[in-house]
């Protein structure tokens, strides 16, 4: 293998145009004063963040619904394509209509969830009350039942119930006052976060519509910006990359989503047929743990057994049983063919994001750690074959060693190292077997060299 090298002269502070300097400078500056005054700065980036928090919901609802619309209204338009054509202004009313009956049915969709699951929730927790005092017996009289039979740990509780008093441990002097001082802060911060998350839903739901009705609008926007501030050739490779993410991030949330909405119906119908209690309570967690990669179908599981072996426990072993199946027809059948491979990420990167999203955003970060980290994984896979494209193009690097060593085969596409590498475009698979003018030039160079100083 053999490498050539070219040298590049450094680009100096006066071979700069003023504008390059300026923006140079510019950024220098305010790098420097972002972290001078670093506290401050993030302060006022959670007071934006906290004033833009409706236009931020709104963004991620006209973002999950706008395949819905765009379905929606791609229908209307052919049923209404005669009086389109007499009429093209008509197009925005269609656009305007399926926006609005996109999100009004997901609204809809949510109360009734809402509301199912709240009556579920409610049954459930007042026939936990009913039955908690009978618990608390059965467990009473097992522990007076030990306690009987073995003498010693009986002993040993009221050793230590006489060198460790209440007052000891400092749990002797309460204070009212402060109890409810801190009750009420309590209560109040819950409600004041409540209201502030019911506000950005609602307020997020009529910015969803207005971002529904313009998206296409917003689209040439960001375009035209792109290319005013960027280069042709910088553009397109943005625009590229930004399309190729959002097709990655979009498939994979969706497909995810349509995944556990499956899950969660045909769990709805299992329970039903097998006689399990809160049936639509359990398919409802069952269906939204889904979304989480690996550690969904634990999560929603375990707190799922326990209510209904609090009911019934013969029935929790057919539950436990039937969730098992259920999780084995998603993970061969269900997930492969509707997901796919939109994610793109191995295994180990899959639960590497997934426990790098939930540690630093919980559960919304288990749930988008996975979509977020293949949109990143694809940035920087295609960045890195474009380098070694260019580098082979320009004879750089050699064709063996490009084969060989990283791995590009014209038919394969082996994993290699961190990056899963894929086929090479045809003109660098010719241009590996027929070698471009400069690459020749570099070789005959090369072999000039050796020559004259054998």
């Amino acid at each position: 293998m053999a490498r050539i090298k070219k040298t590049r002269e450094p680009v100096t502070v006066a071979q700069m145009s003023p504008r390059k300097m300026f923006f140079m400078l510019c950024g220098c500056i305010l790098f420097a004063y972002c972290l001078i005054n670093l506290s401050a700065v993030t302060g006022f980036l959670k007071k934006v963040m906290s004033a833009l928090g409706p236009v931020v919901t709104g963004f991620i609802f006209a973002y999950i619904l706008s395949p819905a619309a765009s379905w929606l209204e791609n229908r209307l338009n052919r049923l209404f394509s005669r009086v389109i054509r007499k009429h093209p202004g008509f197009v925005h009313f269609t656009r305007g209509f399926s926006a609005f009956v996109t999100v009004l049915i997901f609204i809809g969709s949510l109360a009734l969830l809402v509301v199912a699951v709240s009556t579920q929730v409610v049954d459930g927790v007042t026939t936990l009350v009913s039955k908690m005092p009978g618990y608390v017996n059965t467990v009473t009289e097992k522990v007076e039942e030990i306690f009987r039979r073995d003498t010693s740990f009986s002993n040993f509780l009221r050793e230590l119930n006489e060198r460790f008093s209440a007052s000891d441990l400092g749990m002797g002097k309460v204070d009212a006052v402060d109890l409810s001082q801190k009750i009420l802060s309590t209560v109040s911060t819950g409600l004041v976060g409540t209201l502030g998350f019911l506000y950005d839903v609602v307020i997020g739901f009529v910015i969803a519509i207005y971002l529904l009705i313009s998206r296409k609008r917003f689209v040439k926007q960001t375009k035209q910006i792109l290319y005013a501030v960027c280069r042709e050739r910088t553009a397109n490779w943005i625009n590229e990359r930004i399309t190729s993410a959002s097709k990655t991030f979009g498939t994979a949330v969706l497909g995810k989503f349509v995944d556990s909405l499956i899950i969660g119906m045909l769990c709805f119908a299992g329970n039903k047929a097998l006689g399990i209690p809160y049936a639509t309570l359990i398919a409802v967690i069952i269906g939204v743990t889904n979304m989480i990669p690996f550690f969904g179908p634990i999560i929603g599981a375990i707190p799922c057994v326990l209510l209904v072996l609090m009911e019934n426990p013969v029935k929790a072993l057919y539950f436990a049983a039937f969730v098992i199946v259920l999780q084995q027809l998603d993970a061969n059948i269900l997930d492969p063919r509707i997901v796919g491979s939109s994610i793109g990420l191995p295994a180990f990167w899959e639960l590497f994001a997934c426990m790098l999203g939930g540690g630093l955003f919980g559960i919304g970060g288990l749930i988008i750690g996975v979509p977020a980290f293949a949109v990143i994984y694809g940035l920087v896979r295609d960045l890195v074959h474009g380098i070694i494209r260019d580098r082979v193009q320009r004879g750089e690097l050699e064709g063996d060693f490009v084969r060989e060593t990283l791995g590009f085969e014209p038919q394969d596409a082996a994993e290699t190292g961190l990056f899963q590498s894929v086929p090479l475009s045809e003109d660098v698979l010719t241009d590996l077997d027929h070698p471009s003018p400069a690459k020749e030039n570099a070789a005959e160079q090369k072999e000039d060299t050796v020559h004259q100083s054998g």
